[in-house]
């Protein structure tokens, strides 16, 4: 089980992020819960300046003193580098990874005369690709070391400092800040976010440090599931990405001119969706080093024709909702419920509904466990047909992604019972990483471009990285990862951190969670970030909520028990839609 207090946040997952001509990873604190807008729009950047060290200090106050100079971002470190020897300063790496500890300092203690030993609880970690992982309740929490000292010119410095930052989880909320990062999905039809943590500037190094992680390519979390379009080697032409007017200009070197059209454009299209998120840009101009523009002329934002249809949210303000209602699947819009057309509008004993990203055909599960499950499949008309796709013992959790693949879960068999299928039925070879083999995965939910999955695993919510090779009849399930509170989860569904920007970068969780000194537990459906920035109670609570439904762009929707659906209007306000079961957005 997780050790995370009801309402308070994931650890911040991480990026190596530059500065100068340094690399700088990070990783991220515990916020709060409670918090609903994008924390890049609720804080300004503070600079604050850590003290050199002064004559006379002690062993200490030298080890305190260091550690006090990594909790602010500065390019090189060089006010922590004035604690080390002379020899340890031109040593020590701060860009080899992050450690984030919970305590506002670490205990720090004097042994002998020239050694102190440091002991700290850790959060969690972050390795100099930008890749965080949680420590759990696990004996690696609590670290201690000790660090040696010499004297030089009769001050004391450190002469041992382990490569990387520490830095206390409060100090990096002020520090750094969460961005998305896009690369395309394997066939490159739509952006994926890849979260990464950079420092937070008063300039136009963020235009910077995020057009160098865009060049980089994804983090080694992500990489098997995306693909980039720059060529290995590409770099900036101009170590600067410089906004003036509300225009940032990003100089690619020579590497990327050799690229056709196609290429030049994802090229392109990469830099402007990642670019185009900052507050300070209002478009974006790609150039090679010559200075001819990449694929167009004019600066371009994510929202011109030219990079719009590489919308990660895939679906648009207007798409409706699909349930099931009492005589078959119905469609909601604008609050008013209607049957489809078609032999799925007026079919009885449907338990649950998918439905293609184009809005006109689903999947649906009919029968019991007694007596044994299938998965039906018609499109929305009149004169459409009902076929039969595949049979199963105790199928539920239907998705259908935007390749295709209709994936379900088959209670029935031993287990995670976990199936994808091609559109006809044809079922592909499902493999699970070991961390989810002969595990128990009750729900899941694709992510809209399809590179990540979203699972209830033994009570846990849980994200993981989706690689497909069709042509082999695969798809491999990998590097399973906790999101959301304590507690046990029920159900998942995608959405966004921001409702004003298109990005699955984030997990409706519904979970039961049971406050401390609490005699009964309560279901709420929580926001929870892939950064880990924030867990967010959604503002509604049901005694037995059952499912949740999302989609980035679109309102989240909750399903009580005794089959009522709500939808979320703004941040803590719901309004009842009426009788429903299991709502579905389309994808």
């Amino acid at each position: 089980m997780r050790s995370r207090a009801a309402l308070v946040a994931a650890l911040l997952a991480a990026s190596a992020v530059a500065a100068g001509c340094s690399e700088i990873p990070t990783s991220g604190p515990v916020i709060d819960a409670g918090a609903v807008e994008p924390l890049e729009e609720q804080r300004r950047f503070i600079e604050v300046s850590e003290a050199p060290p002064e004559p006379g200090m002690t062993p200490v106050e030298i080890v305190d003193g260091f550690i006090e100079a990594m909790a602010s971002y500065e390019p090189g470190y060089e006010t922590a580098r004035e604690f080390l020897s002379e020899e340890a300063a031109r040593q020590w790496d701060p860009s080899a990874g992050v450690t984030v500890f919970y305590e506002a300092r670490p205990d720090t203690q004097l042994v002998g005369t020239d050694t102190v030993h440091v002991r700290m609880t850790v959060r969690g970690a972050v390795g100099s690709d930008g890749s965080f992982r949680e420590l759990l309740d696990t004996p690696d929490r609590d670290r201690s070391s000790e660090l040696q000292l010499v004297q030089e010119d009769g001050e004391w410095r450190i002469a041992n400092p382990a490569d990387g930052i520490l830095i206390d989880d409060f100090s990096f909320d002020r520090e750094y800040q969460a961005r998305n990062v896009y690369f395309f999905d394997p066939r490159f039809e739509v952006l994926v976010p890849d979260v990464v943590y950079l420092p937070r500037t008063a300039n136009d190094a963020t235009a910077t440090l995020l057009a160098r992680r865009v060049l980089a390519g994804p983090t080694d979390w992500l990489a098997p599931a995306v693909v980039t379009a720059f060529p290995e080697g590409a770099e900036l032409g101009i170590d600067s990405v410089p906004v003036r007017d509300g225009i940032a200009t990003v100089d690619l070197s020579p590497e990327v001119a050799l690229a056709g059209p196609e290429e030049r454009e994802r090229m392109a299209a990469q830099l402007i969706w990642t670019l185009g998120a900052l507050p300070e840009v209002e478009a974006v101009r790609v150039l090679v080093s010559s200075g001819a523009p990449l694929a167009q002329s004019e600066p371009l934002t994510p929202r011109d024709p030219e990079m719009s249809g590489y919308d990660p949210a895939v679906l648009n303000p207007g798409t409706p909702l699909f349930a099931v209602g009492d005589t078959g699947v119905v469609s909601v819009t604008d609050g008013e419920t209607a049957p489809v057309a078609g032999p799925l509008g007026d079919l009885p004993g449907i338990s649950e509904i998918a439905v293609n990203q184009g809005g006109h055909r689903a999947v649906v599960i009919t029968g019991d466990a007694a007596s044994g499950t299938v998965v039906q499949a018609a499109s929305f008309g009149e004169e459409e047909q009902l076929e039969t796709l595949f049979q199963g013992i105790d199928l539920s959790s239907l998705a259908w992604d935007r390749t295709g693949l209709v994936w379900a879960v088959d209670h029935g068999v031993p287990g995670p019972g976990l199936i994808v299928t091609q559109p006809d039925g044809q079922p592909l070879e499902v493999l699970l990483d070991p961390e989810l083999a002969g595990r128990d995965i009750t729900r899941l939910a694709v992510s809209p471009d399809g590179a990540r999955v979203a699972l209830v695993v033994g009570g846990l919510a849980e994200v993981a990285n989706v690689i497909r090779d069709v042509d082999a009849g695969t798809v491999r399930i990998g590097d399973a990862r906790p999101v959301g509170p304590a507690g046990v989860a029920e159900d998942v569904a995608w959405s966004s951190s921001s409702p004003s920007w298109s990005a699955a970068d984030a997990v409706v969780v519904l979970a039961h969670t049971q406050t401390a000194g609490a005699e009964t537990s309560t279901t709420q459906p929580y926001l929870a970030t892939l950064s880990g920035q924030e867990v967010v109670p959604r503002g509604l609570q049901v005694e037995d909520g059952e499912r949740v439904a999302g989609s980035p762009g679109l309102p989240t929707v909750l399903q009580s028990a005794d089959g009522v659906l709500y939808l979320q209007r703004s941040s803590n306000t719901w309004i009842e839609l009426g009788p429903g079961r299991h709502p579905a957005y389309p994808g």
